[in-house]
C-alpha cells in the first residue's frame, strides 16, 4: 500500500514539475482524469505527460484535487496567485521527494515512450488486439472454442478474427505468434518479460492482475500498469510487417486516432484547402476547425505543419520558447504580436524541437 501511495503522490509532482508554472492545479486534474477536449490534449503533448492522460479516470475531480492539496499542505507543491490565475509549482522539498521516485519507479522513460495521447491509446490498443489473439489461438489450440474473451470490445474482436481467417493452420499461426513474441522480448530486461508474459491469459491459465504482478515484481500497481504501456509503446515504434507480420497487423495507422470529424476536416487539407475555405465548406466555427488541426497535427507526426505555418514564424516561436522557456499561448502572442495567430503558436508548439521539450 505505502509503495501504491508513494508512486501516485510521484505522479502529481512529476505533472506539476513538468508544467512548471504554465498551468493551475486543474490542469493536472484534468490530465489525469483523461479529460476529453483539445487543451487537455495538447497540454499532454506539450509538457511530455501523455502518458499519464486518462490514468485516473475513475477517480472524482475532487479526490484528486485533495491530493494536490495535501501536496500542498506537506510543502511538496505551491501553489501562487497571478493575478486572478492560480499557477501549482515543485518545492525544493518536492524536487528532491522526485528524484528519489524517479529512482524507484522510472517515470521518466514511461513518459518518453509516447509523445501524444493518439500514441498512448494505440499502445493500449496494441496490447489489448495482441493479448486477445494470444488467449483466442491458445483456447482453439486446445479445442476449446468457447470462452470469455479478455476484450470486449467489438472492433478488437474482429481484428482478431481477420487474422485467424487469414490464418486457417492454427498451429503454424500458434509458432508464428511465438516466434514474434521472442523477437519482441529477447532485448528486453528480465523482469520486463515476466511483466507481458504473466499478464498475457490461456487455455492453461489466467493472466495475473497489476497488484499480483506488482508483488510479484516489487512494484506499485500503476507502475506495472504504466510500464505495460510503455513496452507496447516500443514495440508499436519498430513493429514493421517484415519483422512481425501478424503484430504489425494490430498496429493503427495515424488516422484511426482522429475523431470522424476530424477525419473531413484533415481531408479537405489534403486537398489543399485552406483553414477559411474548410469553416466555410463545413459550416463550422473557426475555433472548431482550429482545434481539429491541432488534433490532426498531434495525431500523425507526419503532418505537414509547414503547409499551414510558414517556416520563418515556427522558427521564430520555437526560438523565443527556447529563450523564455514559457509555453503559456497568450504570453507568446503578446510578446510576438498579432502577426502570429494562436493557430500558428499552438500548432509549433505541438511541433517543439526535441531539443527544447
Amino acid at each position: 500500500m505505502e509503495k501504491n501511495l508513494a508512486f501516485t503522490e510521484g505522479l502529481y509532482i512529476l505533472a506539476a514539475a513538468r508544467m512548471a508554472g504554465e498551468r493551475t492545479p486543474q490542469a493536472i486534474v484534468h490530465l489525469l482524469r483523461g479529460r476529453k477536449n483539445n487543451q487537455a490534449i495538447a497540454d499532454a503533448a506539450l509538457f511530455d505527460l501523455s502518458m499519464l492522460y486518462g490514468l485516473f479516470q475513475q477517480r472524482s475531480p475532487e479526490s484528486i484535487q485533495n491530493e494536490l492539496n495535501r501536496l500542498v499542505d506537506d510543502g511538496l507543491l505551491a501553489v501562487r496567485s497571478h493575478g486572478e490565475r492560480l499557477s501549482v509549482y515543485v518545492s525544493a522539498l518536492g524536487d528532491v521527494r522526485l528524484t528519489q521516485l524517479e529512482e524507484e519507479f522510472g517515470y521518466a522513460a514511461c513518459l518518453a515512450s509516447v509523445s501524444s495521447v493518439f500514441e498512448r491509446t494505440r499502445a493500449v490498443r496494441f496490447w489489448q488486439r495482441t493479448a486477445l489473439l494470444v488467449q483466442t489461438i491458445s483456447q482453439l489450440v486446445y479445442e476449446e472454442p468457447h470462452f470469455y474473451p479478455i476484450v470486449e470490445e467489438r472492433g478488437m474482436q474482429q481484428d482478431v478474427k481477420q487474422v485467424l481467417l487469414s490464418h486457417p493452420d492454427r498451429l503454424e499461426l500458434s509458432v508464428q505468434v511465438k516466434r514474434e513474441l521472442f523477437c519482441w522480448m529477447e532485448r528486453l530486461a528480465e523482469w520486463e518479460r515476466e511483466l507481458l508474459l504473466r499478464r498475457l491469459s490461456g487455455k492453461p491459465r489466467a493472466g495475473w492482475t497489476y497488484a499480483q504482478l506488482a508483488a510479484r515484481l516489487d512494484l506499485a500497481d500503476g507502475a506495472a500498469a504504466l510500464h505495460l504501456i510503455r513496452l507496447a509503446a516500443e514495440q508499436v515504434s519498430v513493429c514493421s510487417p517484415a519483422a512481425f507480420p501478424v503484430l504489425s497487423r494490430f498496429v493503427e495507422a495515424p488516422d484511426d486516432g482522429l475523431s470522424q470529424s476530424a477525419r473531413q476536416t484533415k481531408r479537405l487539407l489534403q486537398e489543399g484547402r485552406t483553414v477559411e475555405e474548410i469553416i466555410q465548406l463545413r459550416r463550422l466555427k473557426r475555433g472548431t476547425v482550429e482545434d481539429h488541426i491541432v488534433e490532426i497535427v498531434l495525431a500523425d507526426p507526419a503532418f505537414p505543419v509547414s503547409s499551414l505555418v510558414k517556416a520563418d514564424k515556427l522558427a521564430r516561436i520555437h526560438a523565443f520558447v527556447a529563450e523564455t522557456g514559457t509555453r503559456k499561448i497568450s504570453d507568446i502572442r503578446r510578446a510576438l504580436g498579432e502577426a502570429y495567430s494562436y493557430l500558428d503558436i499552438r500548432l509549433a508548439c505541438a511541433r517543439l524541437p526535441k531539443q527544447e521539450e
